[in-house]
């Protein structure tokens, strides 16, 4: 049930904290020139009324976080569903005015029964922080900063926090600076070069976090990932230059000769590095809680693919190198690149092929789940349709990686015994050169893919169609209405929303499926390829958020 008016503002609710000046008016007073001795019953010592001072200001600090809420854990909707700030429970959306102008206030939207999207009071907040000095300042010239980059509404998010929360984030805005003040908060919270503003970004990730919600991104790229994506791309395309000018050598493009002998091993030594990051993080990725599939695929198809593919390219780049300097082609460096050829096409073909049917499998399972919970209501319910469709998502775009995997193997095993059946013959580098392209064009894929559902999934969850549709909204852009959205859950961006949506949802999977025994969550756990051991309560919530990703 939302809580009422009066809950919701501290000044107004009896169990509300009190504000300083109001805890300080039980201490005595004194007058101009009055001394210390006169001062209270029985002629109060100096000494009796500085401890007396300090117990009545140590009570206004107790009264302030007395009321402090509980941590928002369990089983809440995606983005931690703000009851609390709503004051009706009856449905409604932005209004035009709210979505296309950036309003001197917070929105008076409140969410359906059915939906997560927080609402916010329509009452100015601000007050709450009076008599607390800087603490007052600091939130004058945050509005003020707000109201100059249109954030108006992300400020109304900001605006909405119990006191305890909103003096936790200009503390935290402040670096947790011993004095805080504004000169403390446009140290920490102001970015750029030229031009300075406040950082949205990371005044958004300091408000949720003073609100209790996990805002780990378990997804989050990390160095080893930078490096893999780097050498994906550059050994693709040096590889796609070296097979393109063998190809044209081969069809009598005599000019094609040097660009082939010279991309041959810069192809080569960047082959052996994706190779390695390859193997590297095959070893980084795998966890006891992945299906049998999983393991297959990650021990096998990357580790094993990627080591026999390491040995093939150390002596692939043996006769590159001697083709260059104009020497005989190395017979034994031959067989063994086309051993190697074939060892690693054959266990990229057979995880590949094992990926493939599992994928196709999860998709099929999690597209069930999604039709059971159709007819269902309630957050759980909510929470577990977005699960099952980001998780189905992932499995299709991983099922369309593996099919191209599988041909990648395919076509390296035909290059490999092309080798050792006929050294001389061009088709078997070539064969082996657009193996590897196809490889990192897969990739390359996947990762665009993911890039350009995170708009589509957050459109999902916020119901930004449904709210653009609405009459009042007629006119407004898609973007704009999504952005209102956005900002009035105390996001800057879909980047963040989205983030916060796969974190919640795998915090919600552990719960129930993990650690409780919801069917349709454990199902959804197991349909992104992974097993429960309650015992060990594992799969753990950062690896349930990283398969419902990747």
């Amino acid at each position: 049930m939302p809580e009422s008016a009066d809950r919701m503002h501290p000044s107004k609710s009896s169990a509300s904290p009190a504000p300083a000046s109001r805890a300080s008016s039980a201490a005595p007073s004194m007058a101009p020139g009055q001394a210390l001795s006169s001062i209270g019953p029985g002629n109060m010592s100096p000494e009796n009324v500085m401890q007396f001072q300090k117990a009545a200001g140590n009570q206004a600090v107790l009264q302030l976080f007395r009321d402090r809420g509980a941590p928002l854990i369990g089983l809440k909707p995606p983005i931690q569903r703000q009851t609390e700030q709503t004051e009706s429970a009856t449905a409604s959306t932005p209004s035009a005015e709210a979505v296309g102008a950036e309003s001197a206030g917070p929105s008076t939207a409140t969410p359906a029964a059915s939906s997560w999207r927080a609402a916010l009071p329509k009452t100015k907040i601000g007050n709450d922080l009076q008599g607390m000095g800087s603490y007052k300042s600091v939130y004058g010239w945050l509005k003020e900063q707000a109201g100059a980059d249109k954030k108006t509404a992300l400020f109304g998010y900001f605006d909405a926090l119990k006191t305890d929360q909103k003096v936790s984030a200009i503390k935290a805005m402040a670096g947790n600076a011993r004095n805080v003040d504004v000169a403390a908060v446009k140290k920490v919270m102001l970015s750029g070069i030229i031009s300075k503003s406040v950082d949205w970004d990371k005044f958004s990730v300091i408000c949720r976090e003073a609100k209790k919600i996990d805002t780990n991104n378990y997804n989050a790229d990390q160095d080893r990932d930078y490096a893999s994506y780097a050498a994906i791309g550059t050994s693709s395309a040096a590889g796609g230059v070296s097979g393109s000018s063998t190809i044209s050598q081969t069809l009598g493009a005599a000019g094609a000769k040097g660009t082939a002998l010279m991309s041959a091993p810069i192809a080569g030594g960047l082959g052996g590095v994706a190779a390695i990051s390859q193997v590297y993080n095959a070893t980084q990725s795998y966890d006891g809680a992945l299906s049998a599939a999983g393991k297959a695929q990650i021990i096998a198809g990357e580790g094993g693919g990627g080591a026999a593919d390491l040995a093939r390219v150390t002596a692939g780049t043996v006769n590159s190198v001697r083709s260059v300097a104009g020497m005989a082609v190395n017979g034994a460096a031959t067989v063994a690149a086309g051993a190697g050829a074939i060892v690693g096409g054959a266990a990229y073909m057979a995880g590949g092929a094992a990926g493939y049917i599992e994928g196709r499998r999860n998709v099929k399972q999690l597209g069930a789940v999604e039709e059971r919970l159709s007819g269902k209501e309630g957050e759980l319910a909510d929470q577990q349709r977005l699960a099952a469709g980001l998780g189905k998502s992932t499995q299709e775009m991983n099922k369309s990686k593996s099919g191209m995997t599988a041909v990648k193997g395919a076509m390296m095993i035909a290059g490999g015994a092309v080798l050792i059946a006929a050294a001389a013959s061009p088709a078997g580098p070539i064969l082996i050169a657009l193996a590897a392209i196809l490889g990192g064009v897969a990739a390359i894929v996947k990762f665009y893919k993911k890039y350009k559902r995170k708009e589509a999934f957050v459109d999902k969850a916020l119901k930004v169609d449904e709210t653009a549709a609405l009459p009042e909204n007629k006119g407004i852009a898609k973007d704009k209405v999504r952005q209102s959205l956005l900002e009035k859950n105390g996001f800057n961006n879909v980047g963040q929303c989205y983030n916060q949506l796969v974190t919640d949802l795998a915090g919600m999977l552990y719960k129930s499926g993990v650690e409780g025994d919801d069917p349709e969550s454990r199902k959804i756990i197991e349909s992104i390829g992974l097993k429960i051991d309650k015992a060990k309560k594992k799969p753990a919530k950062d690896l349930i958020a990283k398969k419902l990703h990747t």
